[in-house]
């Protein structure tokens, strides 16, 4: 077993330590009482305008992992939150991030989705940039009498490095303190290894739903022996949950069933590599700690992107943190995925899509429970409020707290 997979089988162990505790005590973690949610809060477009520009502006977002740019001129563009934004490694093995518009008349630098290049040339009129953005090539610049110098260059977004993931800020020349904004929870996505992993699988998924109450179904597993009675629930059990917090971001733990069976047992004798963990990166970005192959352990990651007030794309990709798996066990990780992927887009995403209507048709100032099973859509639901610095007019309730009750 690799330094990494142990630092994973820790990781499981201690979080399934927590979980047979929550078993032996028959105890789970609650919301203090059920929170009141008012419609609006999905479907308000004045308030998806806030939340688009304070959440997926003016927030860090996770872009790409380290792994998309392996070597210096290595490039991706990003345009997910309607920016066009280029992401590229520079010579001294740097991540920075420009906004793909040239300065002399606005055309796009980089058209491809990645690369690697040391020089990137507007095809409008020919303006050439470098890895730090300086423009290094300007087709007859005496012609412009030297009144340009103030404007060779592609204009700057704030992007950064950190556990394996790229980190960027789609506001152009601001400020991104990524550590402020990741705090103690970076020690846990640490712990994940994504700076070594390799993306094995990946797909995208379009659905018509408020971004909001799509990722609601990542932080609950209330809705497992319904929605997932074929699937998951045979699985996963849903009346036992933990839920943990940094800041703004926390992590969803729920085992398998056979979780009750553990709580007599010794340590020796848990299935601990069957335990999945949720991570939340604020707002759109869920790492899942997985499966494990027998190359090692799996992390999907779900990035949600909104569109608009009711449409939303998430990209899903499955990444092997130890490394490319076998060509034998390529083979049943596809399957798996392929399997994984059916149940998201025809049970999570079908329904959330489908209830996103209803909701619309819902008379103004209804409003609709969350109990206190679903402590992690509570938290989740705070933390939007908290970061637009608005009173919790939407909602009625206590904040959520994790720990049994």
């Amino acid at each position: 077993m690799s330094d990494h997979e142990q630092v994973l089988r820790e990781l499981r162990r201690e979080l399934t330590r927590k979980i047979v505790d929550f078993a032996r005590r028959g105890t789970t973690d609650l919301a203090p009482e059920v929170m009141d949610v008012d419609v609006s809060f999905f479907l308000d477009p004045q308030l998806y305008e806030q939340e688009f520009q304070r959440l997926f502006r003016e927030t860090p977002l996770v872009a790409c992992v380290s792994s998309d740019l392996p070597e210096p001129g290595s490039y991706r563009v990003f345009d997910d939150v309607a920016v066009p934004m280029l992401i590229v490694r520079d010579k001294d093995g740097r991540v920075r991030s420009f906004l793909n518009v040239c300065p002399h008349r606005g055309a796009r630098v980089v058209r491809d989705a990645c690369g690697k290049a040391s020089r990137f040339t507007c095809r409008f009129h020919g303006w050439t940039f470098d890895a730090a953005g300086r423009a290094v090539g300007v087709p007859e610049e005496g012609q412009f009498c030297g009144k340009i110098d103030d404007r060779k260059r592609l204009v700057p977004c704030p992007a950064e490095e950190r556990h394996g993931l790229v980190f960027v800020q789609a506001t152009p020349d601001s400020t991104m303190d990524l550590d402020a904004h990741l705090g103690q929870f970076g020690r846990e996505l640490e712990k994940l290894g994504m700076a070594q992993a390799v993306a094995v699988k990946q797909d995208e998924v379009t659905v018509r739903s408020n971004w909001k109450y799509t990722i609601d179904t990542y932080f609950e597993n209330y809705h497992l022996p319904s929605l997932h009675r074929d699937t998951f629930a045979r699985v996963f059990a849903h009346n036992l949950c933990m839920l943990e917090t940094w800041g703004p971001h926390q992590r969803f733990t729920f085992p398998q069933r056979s979780i009750h069976e553990w709580k007599d047992k010794p340590e020796s004798e848990w299935d601990v590599d069957s335990l999945p963990a949720q991570h939340l990166i604020f707002p759109n970005t869920v790492l899942t700690l997985g499966s494990v192959s027998r190359t090692g352990s799996l992390i999907t990651m779900h990035r949600l992107f909104p569109k608009s007030v009711g449409d939303l794309t998430t990209k899903i990709t499955l990444f092997a943190p130890s490394g490319r798996p076998s060509a034998e066990d390529l083979e049943q990780i596809d399957a798996n995925f392929r399997s994984i992927m059916a149940a998201v887009v025809n049970e999570d995403y079908s329904v959330t899509g489908e209830s996103y209507l209803g909701l619309s048709h819902l008379p103004p100032g209804t409003k609709f429970p969350v109990g206190r099973q679903e402590i992690g859509t509570q938290n989740f639901h705070r933390n939007v409020e908290a970061a637009l610095q608005r009173p919790p007019g939407l909602q009625t309730g206590r904040r959520a707290i994790a720990g049994p009750r």
